[in-house]
């Protein structure tokens, strides 16, 4: 894992810390959750085929001498697996996998745990609170059913996972006289720390015609940029990764309230346009946070997570280099416009119950489990200390393998 304070020092404005594990400790996992996924290009499961959209972006890359461009390494099947089948390149992945090619927990693993008899989904249902005894250890989850009934699900062990805007909101929601600041936040770090990924995209617009839209989305990536050096004027890195949005999405992202004959003519060439996406390692911030809403509840009377951003310097001049790196990869293979894109409004969302080696730094210790209660567990991307500079979906699942088995130790041992 990325031990950020220790690479990147002091930044000011950024509150940065070091994961309180180490590669070596969630590399057994990574394989693991590689084996699970289907992930490409490991485990002799071959990549995926690369689009006219990669065709550009690795034509690109090459002028440029980046060295590390590929279709990815993405849990998404280039050929029949796990009774699942193989990418179609129909593209429009963003609408979901038609085919059922790409890994989700929706379709793969919830029924695979329904078919043992041990698992039982409550669809239509909103957790509430979290309760807990005299001792402080959690006792169940008081839940809204499907018809906005309440009920409490008595627990041994509760794990949330509602990621970094409404598992840090439970926690909060779940204050009581013993606990008044929130569940598992003595350090005051529950809900700190958001981060996002810092994004944006840019389009390039070519003589012939690119048909984006065709094939796997996002199967094209240029991971050179993700090191760590600083003498490009940021610390952390980002990669640049393939993209094409729909044209109704295209049109609100190219220019936000955009309009007149330079909007147009853009959108006039949209089978002419090769896209791709910028994904980077955010500062983690204390001021960017959830807190609950002093005035909006929702329909069963809790207050609604109350969401602050802003961009660290750090994070606006990586954007502006991927801007700058991108817009040069177009025009080195011939684009007559290039034009960067705002970032969306939020993609990757991380932190806000991070781990930490010290309960006064964080919220929950190495295997995800609250410092403050031992038998509450956060199972999600709340738990990240940074970001890096990758989609964090391996992670997530290789720290939820490895949360299962220390429970499951636990358990055993009855020591929770």
């Amino acid at each position: 894992m990325s031990s950020s304070w220790r690479t990147y020092g002091k930044l000011d404005g950024a509150n940065l810390l070091d994961w309180p594990i180490t590669l070596t400790d969630l590399e057994p996992y990574y394989a693991k959750a590689e084996d699970k996924l289907g992930v490409t290009l490991t485990n002799n499961i071959p990549g995926l085929p690369g689009n006219n959209n990669f065709k550009v972006m690795k034509a690109g890359a090459d002028k440029l001498g980046y060295k590390e461009c590929h279709t990815g390494r993405m849990a998404i099947n280039s050929e029949p697996r796990d009774d699942r089948n193989a990418c179609q390149q129909t593209g429009f992945c963003f609408q979901g996998c038609k085919w059922g090619a790409k890994w989700s927990t929706l379709y793969t693993e919830i029924p695979k745990g329904e078919a043992t008899g041990h698992l039982e989904v409550r669809p239509n249902a909103m957790a509430i609170k979290i309760n807990h005894d005299a001792s402080g250890k959690v006792t169940g989850v008081v839940y809204a059913d499907k018809d906005g009934k309440l009920q409490e699900q008595k627990a041994r062990i509760v794990a949330v996972a509602g990621n970094s805007i409404e598992s840090p909101r439970l926690l909060l929601n779940s204050a009581s006289s013993q606990f008044p600041d929130g569940l598992a936040n003595s350090s005051g770090q529950v809900g700190k720390n958001y981060m996002r990924h810092t994004t944006g995209s840019v389009y390039g617009i070519f003589d012939k015609p690119v048909h984006m839209y065709r094939g796997t989305t996002m199967a094209g990536i240029i991971r050179d940029e993700a090191r760590n050096d600083p003498s490009r004027g940021f610390v952390g890195g980002y990669e640049l990764e393939t993209l094409s949005l729909g044209l109704p999405f295209m049109a609100a992202f190219l220019n936000p309230g955009g309009w007149g004959r330079s909007f147009t003519t853009a959108l006039d060439h949209y089978d002419h346009m090769a896209g791709m996406w910028i994904v980077g390692e955010d500062m983690p911030r204390e001021e960017n946070r959830i807190t609950l809403h002093a005035d909006i509840k929702d329909e069963h009377g809790m207050p609604v997570a109350d969401v602050h951003f802003d961009d660290h310097a750090n994070d606006t001049a990586m954007r502006n280099h991927a801007y700058k790196q991108g817009s040069a990869l177009y025009a080195a293979v011939g684009a007559t416009r290039t034009f960067p894109t705002p970032p969306y409004p939020s993609t990757h969302n991380l932190g806000t119950n991070r781990m930490s080696e010290k309960a006064a730094d964080g919220v929950v210790n190495k295997h995800g489990q609250a410092h403050d209660i031992k038998n509450l567990f956060v199972s999600d991307g709340s738990q990240f200390t940074t970001g890096g500079a990758e989609n964090p979906t391996l992670t997530i699942v290789s720290l939820a393998i490895r949360q299962a088995d220390y429970i499951a130790e636990q358990m055993s041992a009855k020591s929770i």
